[in-house]
């Protein structure tokens, strides 16, 4: 386990802090693994610290190639090109995409939904 690994996490806070007996579950990114324990942050941005045993290491499925290909065939996409230019797809490991849009949409492919498609 390394700092940037992405988790997914289930186990109920111990500690003296406002989430003390809180159940965490989901996914996260950790930013720092030290002693047996990970701190880390859930993908909606609650800090959070464990044991190593209560996270998994998930391997994540690079999809930008096939979303970029799918974001270009949309009829919004030569607007955007056209305000953002060349950092339209600035992509930051850990991150994400740099342009809102972007990234929402990659979300959206990632999670099978593809509700945001503008139909002409």
């Amino acid at each position: 386990m390394k700092a940037g690994d992405r988790v997914k996490l289930d186990f109920i806070s111990e500690s003296a802090t406002i989430y003390s007996g809180k159940r965490f579950t989901g996914y996260g990114v950790l930013d720092r693994v030290e002693d047996g324990r990970v701190f880390g942050r859930l993908d909606d941005g609650t800090p959070f610290s464990c044991f190593t045993g209560d996270v998994e290491v998930i391997q994540l499925v690079d999809r930008t190639e096939e979303f970029e290909a799918f974001f270009t065939a949309q009829p919004f996409f030569k607007n955007l090109r056209f305000i953002h230019g060349d950092k339209l797809f600035d992509f930051d490991k850990g991150i994400g995409y740099r342009n809102l849009t972007v990234q929402v949409g990659y979300v959206c492919i990632c999670k099978g939904d593809g509700e945001f498609v503008l139909n002409d």
